[in-house]
C-alpha cells in the first residue's frame, strides 16, 4: 500500500483545510494487504469474501493469510499498538481481525477510528476526501492513548479502494500523537 502524497486540488472550495504535499508528519509508511480484489490467488477468496451482505469475523483462513503477510514485514520498528478503522459496511469483520492480530502479536488493541456514513460512487478524489473529512474522528479514548505509545501504529481495514480513508485515519493518528502509522488491508480494489 503505497501513501498518497499529494491532496487533490480545490480542497479550500470545500471548506477542507488540506493542499499540496502530504507532509511527513501526516502521512502514513507503506503498508500491506494479503492481495488484491483484481488478482487470481487471494484474489478470489476476497472476493468472495467481499460479494457477501453478511457481516462477520475474519474467517480463520484469511487470518493465517494476515499472520503470514505480518510475519514477513520488514518493520523499520514494530508496531506498539493496533487500531481498527471504523466500517459502516463490516465492522464485525473489520474489529475482529484487529483484534486477533493484537492477540497474536501481543499488540496493545488502542481504538478505532470512528467512521460516518459516506457514498463514494461517482465522486472525485476532491469530492470523496472532503466526505471522509466531514466523518472521519479518532475516538476519544484512542487520542488519549496515542501520545504515549511509543512508536508506530498498525492500521488495519478491511479494504483499501482510492486510498483517501487511510490517508487521512494516517493524518488524524499522527496529529493526535502517534509517530507513525503503518497501513494493513485484507485487500486493495485495484
Amino acid at each position: 500500500l503505497a501513501p498518497r502524497r499529494m491532496w487533490p486540488s480545490g480542497m479550500a472550495a470545500l471548506g477542507v483545510p488540506l493542499s499540496g504535499k502530504v507532509s511527513a508528519q501526516e502521512s502514513a509508511e507503506p503498508g500491506w494487504a494479503v492481495g488484491r480484489l483484481t488478482d487470481i490467488g487471494w484474489g478470489n477468496r476476497l472476493r468472495e469474501l467481499f460479494s457477501s451482505t453478511v457481516d462477520g469475523p475474519v474467517p480463520d483462513d484469511l487470518f493465517d493469510a494476515c499472520v503470514a503477510v505480518l510475519a514477513g514485514w520488514k518493520w523499520a520498528a514494530r508496531p506498539v499498538g493496533i487500531v481498527a478503522m471504523g466500517s459502516i459496511r463490516r465492522p464485525l469483520l473489520v474489529a475482529s481481525l484487529a483484534e486477533r492480530i493484537a492477540t497474536v502479536g501481543r499488540i496493545p488493541y488502542l481504538g478505532r477510528i470512528l467512521a460516518g456514513s459516506t457514498d463514494a460512487s461517482r465522486m472525485n478524489s476532491a469530492q470523496r476526501l472532503a466526505q471522509l473529512w466531514q466523518s472521519l474522528r479518532v475516538e476519544p479514548d484512542l487520542a488519549a492513548r496515542l501520545p504515549g505509545a511509543g512508536g508506530p501504529v498498525l492500521l488495519v481495514d478491511d479494504q483499501v479502494d482510492t486510498g483517501w480513508t487511510m490517508t487521512l485515519a494516517a493524518k488524524l493518528l499522527r496529529d493526535a500523537g502517534a509517530p507513525a502509522v503503518l497501513p494493513f488491508a485484507l485487500a486493495v480494489a485495484a
